[in-house]
């Protein structure tokens, strides 16, 4: 009988218990830590329905696109845009876009950060933040005041939309960072660049395997040049800004990018497949999403600093200049008429004046796309392209003006490292995130321009600053997709 009594206070306990469990919400693509500074962060937030991306034994939608005007429908086709088209998808029996293959669905909730000193006692914490459901159900924190040179550990936190006051997490997900130096601290400096990750060619069940080959090079920082996403890719084009969602959601879930970005400060740039599609300009479109829908919805998903082109400062002897190549590129139709661009008169007069005004003693330039290629000549897409001659010309010519001054691009699916013979200017290809995605040069044989080339492999690069006496070293690095270095240089400066 006794028991009997207890039955209803047990299940007044647990019914609380049981509706939180209910409601649980959940951070399946992790958080991404942006912009790194000397005394600042931003930390990208997200919430989830589900703990986990669903499997890769679900199945796909079936995406089709109908010309609008015959009703004919067209066949996808990977680098093919669809100015005309009308996508139609349709679900298999059962699923829905939670549960597609990959698919990480945004959920109502709230975030919040806490973040201290490594080794520390109590936690600096953010107010709790409703996630903004009409931008895929994310927050975006800004950390200020912090200490440069510093590790920090972070910890993001997520509880369910309309939570009480005390109300504990469901979610919590554990972090770190590095600041940046102060301007002038002679300190060192280690970053990671990388571009070119399409989902259909991840090398492992888990994702990219450059992302723990990176993580063992402890970067400071890290640049994804562009390409984070294909939209124009794979079976399920992005014809829509529901499916460009998608398309973010389960490259970020996969486990190998979520733990890095965990980890590391990143700074993100975009290019044209995570843009819209290939090759793409200002006023395009395909299906229903447009050029200026792929803008906004990548500032959604990688929280970067605006105006997109901009310069970071990282310590006495390095400073990193990130290009902007699709916001500030002429569109198709003004390229007709006047004299075609890709960074704009505005970007090129900033480029010259803080290049001028920079002390540092290594400046390095990271652009999404080529500057001195070589390039195939059938390509017309980057400044080392015949289209874009004029403006190529010119920003060489600038570049060639500074000393210790070395370019990194992305976008080529091949890693090269070549010497402008005008110029002089130098260029470091990164190379494709897998061997999968390698390829696209035609020749086996190198020009007289390269100094190193490496096709059909993918894999990355890393920069290592150090003093050394009274100048200092600049170390690049060309690693293969496990982190085997396959091309070294070391710069000097005094």
């Amino acid at each position: 009988m006794r028991s009997l009594r207890l039955l209803p206070l047990l299940a007044a306990f647990l019914s609380p218990l049981l509706a939180a469990a209910a409601t649980a919400v959940h951070q399946a693509t992790g958080f991404k830590l942006t912009e790194p500074g000397a005394t600042s962060i931003s930390v990208w937030t997200r919430v989830t329905r589900d703990p986990e991306a669903a499997g890769n034994d679900r199945p796909l939608p079936r995406v089709t696109v109908i010309d609008r005007t015959s009703g004919a429908e067209q066949t996808l086709k990977d680098n093919a845009a669809y100015p005309n088209g009308k996508p139609q998808i349709v679900f298999p029996t059962g699923s829905d876009w939670g549960s597609i293959r990959g698919a990480a669905l945004g959920a109502p909730g709230q975030t919040r950060v806490r973040y201290r000193t490594t080794g520390t006692g109590g936690w600096q914490t953010t107010a709790w933040r409703d996630v903004d459901v009409q931008r895929d159900c994310t927050a975006v924190f800004q950390l200020a005041g912090l200490t440069p040179q510093t590790r920090y550990e972070v910890m993001v936190d997520a509880r369910p939309a309309g939570s009480a006051t005390n109300t504990e997490p469901t979610s919590t997900q554990p972090g770190t960072f590095t600041t940046a130096p102060a301007p002038r601290a002679a300190a060192p400096a280690k970053f990671a660049v990388m571009s070119c990750q399409q989902y259909e060619d991840i090398d492992r069940p888990d994702g990219l395997a450059i992302y723990p080959a990176m993580l063992r090079g402890q970067p400071d920082f890290f640049v994804n040049t562009g390409d984070a996403v294909y939209y124009d890719h794979g079976p399920v084009h992005a014809l829509n800004d529901t499916l460009a969602r998608y398309h973010w959601a389960r490259m970020y879930a996969l486990p190998t990018l979520r733990d890095f970005h965990r980890q590391v400060g990143s700074f993100f740039m975009k290019d044209d497949h995570d843009t819209l599609t290939d090759d793409s300009h200002p006023g395009d479109r395909t299906g229903d999403l447009t050029f200026d829908d792929g803008l906004r919805i990548f500032r959604e998903q990688t929280a970067p600093a605006e105006p997109p082109y901009r310069a970071v400062r990282w310590g006495r002897h390095l400073e990193v200049w990130l290009l902007e190549g699709r916001d500030t590129r002429s569109s198709t139709a003004a390229d007709r008429t006047g004299v075609p661009t890709i960074l704009g008169s505005e970007q090129i007069a900033w480029l010259e004046r803080t290049l001028a005004a920079s002390d540092a003693t290594f400046r390095v330039l990271i652009t999404p796309t080529p500057i001195v290629g070589p390039d195939r000549s059938a390509k017309n897409d980057n400044l080392s392209n015949s289209g874009y001659r004029q403006e190529g010309e010119r920003i060489r010519a600038l570049l060639a003006r500074h000393r210790n001054l070395i370019v990194i691009t992305g976008d080529r699916h091949w890693q090269y490292v070549s010497r402008d013979p005008s110029t002089g200017v130098e260029e470091w290809s990164v190379g494709a995130a897998s061997d999968s995605h390698a390829g696209g040069w035609n020749e086996d044989k190198p020009r007289a321009q390269h100094r190193f080339l490496r096709i059909k492999h993918g894999g990355y690069l890393s920069g290592e600053v150090s003093s050394a006496g009274t100048g200092a070293t600049l170390t690049l690095r060309l690693h293969d997709t496990a982190g085997t270095v396959v091309f070294a240089d070391t710069k000097n400066a005094p």
